[in-house]
């Protein structure tokens, strides 16, 4: 019987030293568990943040995850619709459905409900700041002191130019650009990796540039047998008498399409007379779709009468996908240029389905069927 008892007492206390190893053990592992799902390592897009040169020449702190963007300039909110960056939008500029159309509302429903802070050219500083944005993306006709009272509230800016020159150069409307098509193109390519990398689309942003560049080249290949001498003299006419003249993306886009801009005699974005477009006698007058009012009249102006567009009928409206603006787009290298060349020559572009083509950009960076 004592040996009963004293086996007996040998192994509680058995027992009772197993528990707490028992329990410690299944402490260990639930704390072990806790600590791995609390350990969240940051990932490549979370880091503390990084510096950017922004086509202003600026350098610029990006915090490493951006959320909350407002874009006041109509070039950048159209690149970030073409990413489908949309979703990081918290304020636009008030006058985009004038500068881009109704079509970015189609791609965005929700744009009309945003905040608009400002304009390509102005912004209301405590507006602005009061959307608490990760970034503010402006154009160069934003005021430095502007930009200056932003950066004293700690906000990032970004300035998008879409063609690359000097610091001063950067900063005017009419830039003097020693190589116009190659100031566009490397200033279109940097705008898209910029606003790739900061709204973190970085793959779609290859992909985009890469269809500017194919397509391009379509272009190229085909006017290769028109001779220089042979090449259609054209003129862009916008609202007031207003056309673009040489260090404008639309000169460039002539070039490329084979055409020559009769208005190369002027620099910039300039005002002329009919007496002057008289004597360049163009022989297409396009005009840009927002402003299709102009070739009617054209049309009833008799003081036009004599110039050889407008005697043959050569009057024809760009459609909006093609954007022959002052600055490049995507879609205007893509898609515009290639609809200048077809149209203005279109045995060279037979094999050509343009339809198809606009189709597939707007389908595949805008998410949306092109509707004309």
């Amino acid at each position: 019987m004592k040996n009963r008892r004293v086996l007996l007492t040998l192994l509680l206390c058995m027992l009772l030293l197993m528990l707490p190893l028992y329990g410690c053990g299944n402490g260990t592992n639930t704390a072990a568990d806790n600590t791995q799902a609390g350990e969240q390592q940051p990932a490549p897009s979370a880091k503390a943040s990084y510096t950017i040169v922004d086509q202003l020449g600026r350098t610029v702190e990006i915090p490493g995850k951006v959320d909350r963007i407002v874009a006041l300039q109509h070039h950048t909110l159209d690149i970030m619709l073409e990413l489908q960056a949309q979703d990081k939008l918290v304020g636009v500029l008030r006058d985009w459905e004038s500068l881009l159309g109704s079509y970015a509302a189609d791609v965005y429903p929700g744009i009309r409900d945003l905040e608009t802070p400002g304009s390509i050219s102005e912004l209301n500083v405590e507006a602005v700041a009061s959307l608490k944005p990760d970034v503010v993306f402006v154009s160069n006709q934003i005021p430095k002191e502007t930009l200056a009272q932003l950066e004293q509230l700690g906000i990032p800016v970004v300035g998008i130019t879409l063609y690359v020159a000097d610091k001063e150069q950067a900063s005017t409307i009419n830039p003097s650009l020693v190589n116009p098509d190659e100031a566009y193109t490397e200033g279109l390519k940097q705008a898209i990796n910029l606003i790739g990398q900061i709204t973190g689309t970085e793959n779609k942003a290859a992909d985009l540039w890469n269809y500017v560049v194919s397509n391009r080249a379509i272009v190229s290949e085909h006017l290769s047998a028109i001779p220089e001498q042979d090449r259609i003299k054209v003129y862009m006419a916008n609202e007031n008498m207003y056309t673009y003249g040489t260090g404008k993306y639309v000169g460039v886009a002539m070039a490329k399409a084979g055409a020559r801009n009769v208005a190369e005699t002027i620099k910039g974005y300039k005002q002329v007379s009919v007496e002057q477009v008289t004597a360049w006698n163009p022989e297409v007058i396009f005009v840009q779709s927002r402003y299709a009012s102009v070739l009617e009249e054209i049309r009833k102006d008799k003081a036009w009468a004599s110039i050889d567009a407008v005697k043959n009928g050569k009057l024809i409206i760009a459609p909006d996908y093609t954007k022959p603006w002052g600055n490049p787009t995507p879609e205007s290298m893509a898609l515009g240029e290639i609809w200048l060349a077809k149209t203005l020559y279109p045995d060279a572009f037979k094999d050509v389905d343009l339809n198809a083509m606009v189709q597939h950009f707007y389908q595949t960076f805008y998410g949306i069927e092109y509707k004309e």
